[in-house]
């Protein structure tokens, strides 16, 4: 996870919060109503929110009505002095009064290249206690609709590539 973000002033005026502390995952915790999953945490506390060097999810078995492909914009910060951070301008709260998210899903922690008609969710709509969450993917366009994208924070950070790989993949399709 160590090379895990792209460095750009954009994202750093945007995205990156402050260096995040155990006190920040505590209120941010009890603000949200959720225990955020270690490997999420385990990222932020490497930078706190940006856009990630991989940043494609792909699906290379998505079933007739799934969505096979995601670009990522940048994933939300833990904070609210970025507008792109969880609790910033553009965070949870602009997305679920201004454009109807569910909040019942879970937690956004990521917007997408759709500019706005596709988030990324931390999905506890399933999650015991001590469970992690699954990710998920909200398609505003569809209804809301949800597609699961991976079973855990970990096994979606696995599942992401690079624009390099992305385009390797869709030549081979």
């Amino acid at each position: 996870m160590e090379n895990f973000w792209e460095t750009s002033k954009y994202y750093t005026e945007n995205y990156v919060e402050e260096s995040l502390t155990d006190e920040m995952i505590t209120f941010s915790e009890k603000e949200l109503g959720y225990k955020l999953p270690k490997t999420y945490i385990e990222l932020m506390k490497i930078q706190n929110g940006g856009k990630p060097i991989k940043k494609y999810w792909i699906k290379g078995n998505a079933k007739r009505n799934e969505v096979s492909e995601i670009g990522i914009t940048g994933f939300l910060g833990i904070g609210s002095t970025k507008k792109n951070s969880l609790f910033g301008q553009y965070g949870n709260e602009f997305w679920f009064k201004e454009w109807g998210y569910p909040r019942d899903l879970g937690v956004i922690i990521a917007d997408t290249e759709s500019g706005g008609h596709e988030m990324i969710y931390l999905d506890y709509r399933e999650c015991g206690e001590g469970e992690e969450p699954k990710v998920s993917a909200c398609f505003q366009e569809y209804d809301y609709e949800i597609q699961v994208l991976a079973n855990s924070f970990k096994e979606f950070l696995s599942m992401l590539v690079s624009a390099e790989e992305f385009e390797e993949i869709l030549l081979k399709d």
